[in-house]
């Protein structure tokens, strides 16, 4: 095993609950889909960009917070001590490196953390979540933007995004996901002494870190999220920029991912075309009429709107 495979092993044992994810996506078929208003959804596509918010202004108010309180608890019930063994036993010191770095980027993690929310979805439902609409309905509608899932399958490349599945639970979930993680590097340690100290500090510390940015209370699990990530202050990107829009009434910087190619990025993949799968329109008022806004819409977009728009047909309507 060369450097690189090893890296590429290391990488996989850091992430044991990601990786049975995308293992999950790919064998059932699953979509995406990014649930919002009718008025972002326009704009996303008409821009051509997925808008990624603050996590401090998602609608769980406790984003981040609760995952850091449960992966602190875990730690100090003893999962803490059997991962240092685990890392220190092929690199000395490695513990501590990681520790002290985390504690260092602590205040940029819990407030300079940008991200969207999607759905696992399954293919075949044209309905969409009665939770999700309850939260984006009313007379304004709620719209699913449901992509495939080829955002998950490529390298974000330049983008400096990260996809990663939502985990739900307590301490002692998380703890259960801690301990996966020891025992799987305990049973490989010769792949971690083939990897450098850097590299494994690296990979070690975004594993700790998206234990915090995508664990939830268990009272949201039914909405069996994923997130795309981006952090512009440690991995900044030049495609993609920045611009402050109002959110609900609120003001708020907003990192825009392109969902589209463009010279330099070299991503050929990333275009609606290919990415759009379908857009399903929540229970609302005047269900029909935003129906007819998105096929021209797309229209517009030079998308072929034909099969691509349903009404999903729920009786609930939201006044206000």
């Amino acid at each position: 095993m060369n450097e690189n495979e090893a890296i590429e092993a290391f990488s996989s044992l850091a992430f044991p609950y990601e990786m049975r994810r995308f293992q999950e996506v790919a064998e059932k078929g699953l979509k995406m889909a990014h649930y919002t208003t009718a008025e972002n959804a326009a704009l996303i596509l008409k821009n051509r960009a997925l808008w990624l918010r603050n996590a401090q202004l998602m609608n769980d108010f406790s984003e981040v917070a609760y995952g850091t309180s449960c992966l602190q608890l875990a730690l100090e019930g003893g999962q803490g001590a059997g991962l240092q063994q685990a890392l220190d036993a092929a690199h000395p010191g490695l513990w501590k490196a990681i520790a002290d770095f985390l504690n260092e980027i602590e205040w940029q993690t819990r407030t300079q953390t940008y991200l969207t929310s999607l759905s696992a979805h399954d293919p075949d439902d044209f309905l969409g979540r009665l939770s999700m609409w309850r939260a984006y309905g009313g007379p304004t509608s709620g719209v699913a933007l449901i992509f495939n899932t080829e955002v998950f399958e490529h390298e974000s490349g330049q983008l400096n995004t990260y996809s990663s599945p939502v985990a739900y639970g307590d301490q002692f979930i998380m703890a259960e996901h801690l301990n996966a993680i020891v025992t799987g590097i305990a049973a490989n340690a010769d792949i971690l002494k083939r990897v450098p100290f850097n590299n494994a500090k690296a990979i070690m510390s975004n594993a700790l870190q998206f234990a915090t940015l995508s664990f939830k209370h268990p009272a949201f699990a039914e909405e069996q999220e994923w997130r795309v990530i981006h952090r512009p202050l440690t991995d900044a990107s030049a495609y993609i920029p920045t611009s402050i829009e109002t959110v609900r009434g609120i003001p708020q910087m907003i990192c825009k991912v392109p969902l589209c190619d463009q010279p330099g990025l070299e991503m050929p993949w990333l275009n609606l075309d290919q990415l759009l799968n379908r857009i399903i329109i929540g229970p609302c008022v005047y269900p029909n009429q935003v129906a007819w806004a998105f096929q021209e819409i797309l229209r517009g977009l030079g998308i072929d709107p034909a099969g691509k728009i349903s009404i999903a047909a729920i009786p609930l309507r939201q006044q206000g």
